[in-house]
Parts: structure tokens; sequence; C-alpha cells
């Protein structure tokens, strides 16, 4: 009986300095430190992270402050777990362990939920046939939808927190499958009254892409100085439709624009086009999830 007693007011303890913490700070801070130990580079611990380097070396200055201890010895071409850095590794990692597992559970009891993020662009191009589809086929299935940017994007779909990632640029990384949902020509066009000179000050930039961009760049010194840059489809053409000007838009994409539009194709371009990905964990845990992904890109086929 007193050893039942004895070992309920332990749970109780540890289950208010657990809570306590958590309060206090954010369970990414030990993931950061973990990653750190394991890679003794703050760089490297970075990129595996998706973060910057100045994010990581702020996770651990506030990690160190709460323990009031230094975890790291710094050194100009590598760094090494201090005593306390070495004590407070197994316990973050037990830590880290315990709510993942946690958090499995309770997405395996809640499975027909799903959180889908994409970029602007992609969002505009894809995401409302994409849902619309979603619906009637998994009406049993809520989705959560949000617009991010690309890093952040990565970075959520890496630690789980979105389930299926959309964008107009590939992921690079092992740990992620990739596909084409969709893929559009591209071409230079005139909206308004036709004229003989392409200036800068004509030019509506709108960003496909690291890659896209650069090509864009080359083809076209002047969009370096276009009188407007966006991530947004729907922004540029309601721009053009209002003030005229030149912009690489879609084929399609004068659908979009009011009937009696006057919009004239300059030039097609052949060696770049609009690719919309869809992007999931290779190791897909949640029940459900693939048969949803794989109609996804039933839906979506390129």
């Amino acid at each position: 009986m007193l050893f039942g007693l004895h070992h309920v007011l332990s749970v109780t303890v540890y289950f208010h300095q657990f809570y306590g913490y958590v309060r206090s700070m954010d369970i990414r801070f030990l993931t950061t430190f973990i990653e750190v130990a394991n890679t003794r580079h703050f760089g490297k611990a970075a990129e595996n992270l998706y973060l910057t380097q100045s994010a990581v070396s702020a996770r651990i200055k506030l990690l160190e402050e709460y323990f009031h201890s230094t975890l790291f010895i710094r050194q100009r071409n590598s760094i090494q777990l201090t005593q306390s850095g070495e004590k407070l590794l197994p316990y973050a990692q037990q830590l880290c362990s315990t709510l993942n597992e946690a958090k499995q559970e309770l997405q395996i009891q809640s499975s027909e939920y799903v959180v889908c993020g994409a970029t602007q662009l992609a969002s505009e191009l894809i995401l409302p046939s994409t849902l619309k589809a979603l619906h009637a086929d998994f009406p049993d299935w809520s989705v959560k939808a949000e617009v991010l940017t690309l890093d952040s994007l990565s970075r959520q779909l890496h630690e789980r927190v979105t389930d299926l990632a959309i964008s107009t640029e590939p992921l690079k990384s092992e740990e992620v499958n990739s596909q084409i949902l969709l893929e559009k020509p591209l071409a230079l066009y005139r909206v308004g009254d036709a004229q003989a000179e392409v200036s800068a000050s004509d030019f509506v930039a709108i960003d496909f892409g690291s890659k896209a961009r650069d090509i864009l760049l080359t083809l076209y010194p002047q969009l370096r100085d276009a009188k407007l840059r966006t991530n947004s489809l729907t922004l540029a053409l309601n721009n053009l439709y209002a003030e005229g000007g030149i912009a690489v838009l879609p084929e399609d994409a004068f659908v979009h624009l009011p009937a009696q539009t006057p919009i004239t194709k300059i030039q097609s371009l052949e060696n770049i086009s609009l690719k919309v990905y869809l992007h999931t964990m290779k190791q897909v845990r949640r029940v459900g999830l693939q048969g949803l992904i794989d109609g996804i890109s039933s839906i979506n086929p390129a």
C-alpha cells in the first residue's frame, strides 16, 4: 500500500515538473539540441532542420539560459558537449521520443484529419480544385489548408505538422517523395494596347521558382527592374488588367481575365514550364493517409 502511494506521488510530481517544463520551453529547442549534439556542427544541424544557423544558435542560447548551464564548448572547427550537455542529452532524447509516440497514437485515433500546406502560387493554381475533389472523394476527411513560404512548408512537412505539401519548386530532401501534379507551358504576353517596344516599366514579374527565375532573367533582363514583383498569379493578373503590361504567364491564364481584355502573345517559351509538385514524407505513419495521397495523384495527373 505504501509502495503504491509512493508510486502515485512520484508520478504526480513528475507530471507537474513535465507540464511546467513544456509550458515554459518549446520542445523544438530540445530537438535542435539533439541535432547539434549528433552533428557536432551548427551549420549541419541547421541544414538538417531546415533552419538558419542563427536560429539554431538562438535556440541553444535560450536552452542554456533555461538550464543556467553551458551545453556546448565552442571551438574553432568543432563543438563538444559539456558535462551538463552530456547529462541533458539522454533526457532530451527520451522526452522527444515519448512526445513523438504520444503524437502518433493521437494521430491514429483521429486519422481522418489532414493538414495541407501550399505556397502562394501553388495554392492559386491547384488547391481549390484539389480540395473540391478531396471533399467529394473522401467525405469523411476533414482538411486544414494553409498558405506558407517554401521554407516553412518544408520545415513543417519534416516535423510532420503538415501532411501534404504543394509547391511550384521541388524540395531537396532524401526523406521526401515528390511528384508533379500539374505542368503548364509558359509564354510572354502583353495585356492592353499592343506596342512594339518591351521596356522594364511594363513588366510584371511572377515568381515561378528559383530555376524558372534564372532562365527568365537570362531571356528578359528587364525583369530585374519590373514595376511589380509578386508570388501571386491573381495579384499579377489584377494589376495587368488594371494597368496593362507584360508578363510571363501560363498559356491558359488569359481565361481568368475579363472576356474583352486585349491580350497578345509575344513569344512562347519552349525550354521552361510551370510545375506544381506534391510532397509527402516517404514514411507515411498515419492510418489511411497513403490512400488519400494516391487519390490526389489520380485527381491531378501531370
